[in-house]
């Protein structure tokens, strides 16, 4: 459903009972980056995706975009919603997001699951962004027309031999984004820096991990748990990037038990 908040029409999904749990996608997402969570927690969690501005269903709005912005849209659509405190999940770009947001609304943030994401772009990977983002505003979108390509997919040898449908959706809906939009979010993901202030975050965090990530790799996990103060961290064989989508079974198992863990304490 499209929902107003700072200016901008949001596609927000608000499904099931129980206490709030907030997704964040990545970068050229939508709501479909969590449809297994939906589908298998909405019986205990009130599950709230809100797509970004420039993604999805939601309104693509001119100007800058960055992940203070994204984030401040999330706040807003959590106050639109009567929520004042969840448990927010972020993929990605979505985890650079729920970093912002656990700094800028930590009364909001009560626990925090920080998946295949990072504090920063190195210099390259920012210049690549960059140039990447210049290439499709020239050009428009690659439009891989269907084909599942195993090298240049974001997924693990596991999904795209077995379950490749999964891999090729993700595809198709990054593929239909605005352009323009998606290379202003890429811009966005750049420009984003939380290394002086991430040892800030309040709320109790989890970091889970693709193993085969290609894009943030693994082996970047353990510097961001420790710059959150030694969060543990889950590491998910035959998941790539997107590893909520490669093995979602242990992906739900793996964030309930830390929700279990650090149970909702105020009232709601």
């Amino acid at each position: 459903m499209l929902r107003e908040v700072n200016g901008v029409r949001l596609n927000v999904l608000d499904e099931g009972d129980g206490h709030p749990l907030v997704f964040l996608h990545g970068m050229g997402g939508c709501w479909r980056d969590w449809e297994p969570q939906l589908d298998h927690l909405r019986d205990r969690f009130r599950c709230i995706v809100i797509e970004h501005r420039g993604h999805g269903r939601s309104e693509a709005t001119r100007g800058a975009y960055s992940t203070d912005l994204f984030a401040a849209d999330a706040a807003a659509v959590c106050r639109l919603l009567g929520v004042g405190h969840a448990y927010v999940v972020g993929l990605s770009m979505g985890g650079m997001i729920a970093q912002k947001l656990a700094l800028a609304e930590p009364d909001l943030v009560e626990a925090l699951v920080l998946c295949d994401t990072g504090t920063h772009m190195g210099t390259r990977a920012a210049q690549f962004l960059r140039d990447w983002a210049a290439r499709v505003r020239a050009t428009g979108m690659v439009d891989s027309r269907g084909v599942v390509n195993p090298e240049a997919t974001g997924f693990s040898r596991w999904t795209v031999e077995h379950q490749p449908h999964v891999a090729r959706n993700n595809m198709r809906e990054a593929e239909s984004a605005d352009p323009d939009a998606w290379a202003r979010a890429a811009e966005a993901v750049a420009a984003h820096d939380t290394r002086d202030d991430v040892g800030r975050i309040t709320a109790p965090c989890l970091l889970v991990w693709g193993e085969e990530d290609p894009a943030v790799p693994v082996a970047r996990a353990q510097p961001l748990a420790d710059a959150l103060g030694g969060a543990p961290l889950v590491v998910l064989p035959d998941a790539g990037h997107v590893c909520n989508l490669d093995q979602p079974a242990a992906f739900e198992a793996a964030i309930e038990e830390f929700f279990a863990a650090h149970p909702c304490t105020r009232a709601r």
